[in-house]
């Protein structure tokens, strides 16, 4: 003998279709997930760290001769003016002229939320450099310039530019997951 059952409670079936149009409509939600993972990206700036929170490599002794140099910041007889001394003490990492942070932004429709540099700014050509790093040779010399990552991704997982398979560093993770329960009001 078989027993069916139906329950037909307004109160359930009201709260699963309210989830139903929520899945439909996701946009919001990539929208509150591009802001945050922005906010993370300016936060790694402000810090001058990785997601992970290891601090960047210092500029070289080259680079701030030459910064030092493009800002007049020596006296005549080759010591540090005034200004030489402020650009030293208060010069960001990756801050020459602000473009790369500028260029920071999230993009988001109803399926996806792309966070990065381009596609709405104007993209500096060194962006990919400072986020993974590389070797330049030229003028008979090698130099390289490390990975400063300020995208929010795991420093586990590929840094190619082209693999669809990195990871979220675990913070963002679970804040992403704890937006996902909430928009859809699991929490």
């Amino acid at each position: 003998m078989d027993i069916t059952v139906t329950i037909d409670d307004h109160a359930v079936r009201a709260a699963l279709e309210a989830v139903a149009a929520r899945v439909n409509n996701l946009a919001p939600l990539f929208h509150q997930i591009g802001q945050y993972y922005e906010g993370r990206v300016l936060e790694n700036f402000a810090r001058e760290s990785d997601p992970a929170g290891n601090k960047w490599t210092p500029l070289s002794a080259a680079t701030m001769m030459s910064r030092l140099g493009l800002h007049k910041g020596f006296k005549k007889n080759g010591a540090l003016s005034a200004k030489g001394k402020k650009i030293i003490t208060t010069k960001a990492l990756l801050f020459q002229s602000g473009d790369l942070r500028k260029s920071i932004h999230c993009q988001s429709t109803n399926n996806s939320v792309i966070i990065g540099t381009g596609a709405i700014n104007k993209v500096p050509k060194y962006a990919g450099v400072h986020q993974f790093g590389t070797n330049i040779a030229g003028r008979g010399k090698k130099t390289t310039i490390p990975a400063r990552p300020y995208l929010a991704m795991n420093q586990g997982g590929s840094t190619s530019l082209t693999d669809r398979g990195m990871e979220l560093a675990p913070k963002d993770r679970d804040e992403i997951v704890r937006m996902v329960g909430r928009y859809l009001d699991f929490n």
